[in-house]
């Protein structure tokens, strides 16, 4: 990404600058283009030590990730201080992880003059706690043009189930009604606008974020991309093509006639659409994970089914993540989100072989 982006802009094209990229790339300093953020703190192992990272802590427990890793890796909630200590020596120890990470960061500042880069690029960032049994993450999809114009794309709801393990994206959102449109409407203008003076430009980023029962915004992360596994949730729901927006998006900033925003808002909506994450926290074969003849017979019903891992796939203990490894995603679509509900438990209830041990959330039950 860091070779195509610096390659745009080389070209005379607008692009995404190595600044606000490098920016979007590390959860401490995307956090700090935040207005009003909950409390976070930076912790640097390489230049502090574990007694001056401990006295900066102000809310226990709290979040500590890396600030460079996906998919779940590096992300730890800490409760005492000699569990943030063993966290921290294992960092310290695992070479090839730090190497990975240096080599990471290399590739984002390369391109920023030395005087210019932020005064802290830290692994790691500290971080508020949600309440993730009283609020709801989503992801918020948007671009801006070349001109520096926020467009408001799409919005789903990213549902877990109690033990904060995936269950399923769902289009539009189930609990969060379009009415409060204008709500994430202003936070994301602000946020993206402090991000286009840093030079965001013609692309599109996905931002996670959480909102709370008293309507706060709360971000978990901006991701400098489109979330592409959302094209068949528009494409189903409202009828768009997300991987056309974006190719005429990046060719000559043209905007699409209509957006899955816009038709949420004014309630046309074609059907609901929902992944259904069939994912597991046991390692083993896949194939003595997952019924695969169930599999085939949802292919043969017409259900879209994105293998992640193939039947022949072992998972190692160290491939299991906080989050599970995602095996399969499932599209459901339904009249009404009920119907997509009913499907994803009737689905969850039948592909297993192994027991997996999950909680449905209270909003997320068969009728």
């Amino acid at each position: 990404r860091v070779a195509i982006t610096a390659g745009n802009v080389g070209l005379g094209n607008k692009s995404i600058s190595p600044m606000a990229f490098l920016y979007c790339m590390n959860k401490y300093l995307m956090r700090k283009v935040e207005s009003k953020p909950k409390w976070f703190d930076y912790v640097d192992p390489d230049i502090e030590s574990d007694d001056e990272i401990i006295s900066k802590i102000k809310e226990w427990p709290f979040m500590l990730k890396n600030t460079s890793l996906s998919l779940g890796r590096g992300i730890f909630r800490i409760k005492t201080p000699d569990q943030l200590r063993q966290v921290l020596k294992e960092f310290k120890e695992d070479k090839k992880l730090r190497e990975e990470i240096d080599y990471l960061n290399h590739c984002l500042k390369r391109d920023i003059p030395q005087g210019e880069l932020p005064p802290v690029v830290p692994p790691f960032i500290a971080e508020h706690l949600v309440d993730i049994n009283t609020c709801i993450e989503y992801c918020y999809e948007g671009y801006i043009t070349p001109d520096g114009k926020i467009v408001h794309y799409a919005l789903t709801e990213e549902v877990y189930f109690k033990n904060h393990q995936a269950l399923g994206y769902i289009t539009p959102p189930f609990n969060y009604p379009a009415s409060k449109a204008k709500l994430i409407e202003d936070w994301v203008d602000d946020y993206m606008g402090r991000l286009s003076e840093l030079g965001y430009r013609n692309q599109f980023f996905n931002i996670e974020l959480w909102h709370t029962p008293s309507d706060e915004i709360i971000l978990t992360e901006i991701n400098p991309r489109a979330a592409h596994s959302y094209h068949y949730n528009y494409l189903y729901s409202f009828g768009t093509s997300l991987f056309e927006d974006n190719i005429a998006l990046a060719h000559d900033g043209t905007e699409p006639p209509v957006t899955p925003w816009q038709m949420w808002k004014e309630g046309n909506v074609k059907q609901n659409t929902l992944i259904a994450l069939i994912t597991t926290i046991n390692p083993g074969k896949v194939s003595e994970i997952l019924d695969y003849d169930y599999v085939k017979q949802l292919e043969s019903e017409g259900i879209l089914v994105r293998h992640c891992k193939q039947a022949g796939d072992e998972l190692k203990d160290g491939d299991i993540t906080a989050a599970g490894v995602m095996l399969l995603q499932i599209w459901v679509t339904g009249a009404d989100p009920q119907q997509c509900i009913n499907k994803e438990i009737e689905i969850r209830s039948k592909i297993y072989k192994k027991k997996e041990e999950y909680e449905y959330p209270s909003t997320w039950q068969k009728k």
